[in-house]
């Protein structure tokens, strides 16, 4: 193993592949110099470590946590159940199903006993025993006795919320003693300002420290209140009911117009419509300007994946405002079609290469390193450095390793289903399709049919059934576009249809050359939808039908490119 300097925190790098290789991550530098192979199934937050150095929570391939330091060696060795990130100096640890507590060198202080345990906050965390829930100071004493059913961290004014024995909350002081009487459905962290929200029934209200309402219960939903000093908010009433964020004395600062996030990150919100996004701040005035097509929220970081409505590139967006553009097609897409972004937390975003790798990109905009299938039979991946050289191969079974197909780059690969008719040699795919012996059929729709066998008929109606054909079809191109992808990428159902057309057109333009002009007289519909076209050609006596499907279905959108040959 390779043991570079290591300024900053290592980037955890993601390595995938099918079982039994599964999800490993690598550790990286800046430039992507190799600090530790893909050998760990979880990386947590880095944390400093008091000593110029870093820490973070790690677990083995056999799932097993420690904690690691920023050259990639344990600290300590993985033989805990689970482990957290630090907060005010202390991790969070589980082994034998009770919880403990570790410094920044990974160092058992407080010995796992506890049923439950929160974050230390304000010098004190929740945590439960046998007996309940209490509060503990950083040596393991309980401050207030672990006798509520459920305790709340502390705020700024030395209050937490607790749960007692009767299923009502209050506040208890720092010494355990019951400061606002039990007599609220819920009870939330007061803020720096010394206000709380509460729940009476089914709505919300600010209490002060005394337990005196601030606002009376109006709000339908009240979360707690971020670092801002704001708290998301639902009020109003049937006929006038506003989303927003609030102050600590109720007044809303910001008011949902469009789209608007739960959360501020790095103290800026993302606000937008159908068309643009961009950012306010915790006073509501815009940041960044709306001049974005996409972006997501800013990461711990200060970064976020965007494209800017002029031009439409992507890049990196930072809080300050600034943006730097990648030279890569598209970020990485998730297994549900949202962009992965910097959501991982290790400070870089992947995305796609041209040939279907992954560069990371880190918060400045520039090239960390890569991952790419090193195998034409898919049974080795590598990882690459930003300078392109290989720091790490690995090996597995045939087919392990994956090309990522591209989902918002408008590349028409992305949508090819049959590779050879699209690459190679159309007139021998045709020819296979008319030796097929002839059978009844009916085209599939991926929206409203569960069996995507056309030659499975069990299931369709008398209606339906006359509508079938006898011969041969196979599935060109298709793809399914969900509503909300739609909503969240305003240009993508353009760029698929632009994609669509180019498929349509090259099929027909190589069907032509092979058998020439369609038949202007024969017009042959595999199956109607809410928009198709089609060519046919007289082959042998037989139809050879090209066609063209699109279907809308609750706003989803799906589209096909069929080939089949039907009896004349």
């Amino acid at each position: 193993m390779n043991s570079p300097t290591v300024p900053l925190a290592p980037h955890a790098v993601p390595v995938e592949g099918c079982a039994p290789f599964g999800l490993r991550y690598a550790l990286v530098d800046e430039v992507g110099g190799l600090v530790r192979p893909p050998d760990l199934t979880e990386v947590g937050a880095w944390h400093t470590d008091g000593r110029g150095g870093f820490i973070a929570p790690a677990a083995d391939l056999a799932g097993t946590w420690g904690y690691m330091d920023g050259y990639g060696s344990w600290l300590a060795e993985p033989t805990l159940q689970h482990a957290t990130g630090f907060d005010e100096g202390l991790s969070r640890f589980m082994t034998g199903g009770l919880w403990g507590y570790a410094d920044p060198s990974g160092t058992e202080v407080l010995a796992a006993r506890f049923l439950e345990a929160g974050p230390f906050t304000h010098g004190l965390a929740a945590v439960r025993g046998e007996s309940g829930a209490g509060h503990i100071d950083p040596n393991g004493t309980f401050v207030t006795d672990p006798v509520h059913r459920a305790a709340g961290r502390y705020g700024p004014n030395g209050l937490a919320g607790v749960r007692t024995v009767d299923g009502r909350c209050g506040y208890v002081d720092r010494e355990g003693r019951l400061a606002i009487a039990a007599r609220f459905d819920r009870a939330l962290p007061f803020n720096a300002a010394g206000t709380a929200p509460v729940l009476l029934g089914e709505a919300w209200g600010l209490i002060d420290a005394t337990g005196a309402w601030v606002v009376e219960p109006c709000f339908r939903r009240l979360d707690a209140f971020d670092e801002n000093g704001l708290a998301y908010a639902v009020g109003g009433t049937a006929g006038d009911m506003y989303i927003g964020f609030v102050d600590p004395y109720g007044k809303v600062v910001v008011r949902q117009e469009g789209e608007m996030d739960s959360v501020l990150r790095c103290g800026l919100l993302k606000v937008g419509d159908e068309y643009s996004r961009g950012f306010r701040d915790a006073t509501g005035a815009w940041a960044i300007e709306d001049e974005y097509e996409w972006t997501d929220r800013f990461d711990a970081g200060g970064a976020a994946v965007a494209r800017p409505l002029d031009p439409p590139v992507w890049g990196v967006l930072r809080s300050d405002g600034s943006f730097t553009p990648v030279a890569h097609p598209e970020p990485l897409t998730d297994s549900e079609s949202w962009i992965t972004g910097f959501d991982g937390g290790h400070g870089t975003a992947p995305f796609l290469t041209p040939d279907g790798g992954l560069v990371h990109v880190g918060r400045d905009g520039r090239d960390v390193c890569r991952v790419e299938v090193d195998a034409p039979d898919r049974s080795a991946i590598a990882l690459r450095n930003a300078a392109g050289t290989t720091v790490w191969r690995g090996t597995a079974a045939p087919g392990t390793f994956e090309h990522h197909r591209p989902f918002l780059a408008e590349d028409v690969r992305a949508f090819i289903d049959h590779t050879t008719a699209w690459e190679g040699d159309l007139g021998e795919v045709v020819r296979d399709l008319m030796a097929l012996p002839p059978r009844e059929f009916r085209p599939t729709s991926l929206i409203f049919d569960g069996n995507q066998d056309p030659y499975d008929l069990t299931d369709l109606d008398d209606y339906d059934r006359a509508d079938t054909e006898q011969g041969a079809v196979l599935v060109l191109a298709s793809t399914w576009l969900a509503a909300e992808w739609l909503t969240e990428y305003p240009w993508l159902e353009d760029g698929v249809q632009d994609c669509f057309t180019e498929i349509l057109e090259t099929y027909e333009r190589r069907l032509c050359e092979l058998f020439g002009t369609q038949s202007a007289e024969l017009v042959h519909c595999l199956r109607g939808g809410d928009g198709e076209w089609q060519a046919t050609w007289e082959v042998e006596g037989r139809h050879l039908v090209l066609q063209y499907f699109l279907l809308i279905g609750d706003g989803d959108r799906e589209l096909q490119v069929w080939l089949a040959v039907v009896e004349a």
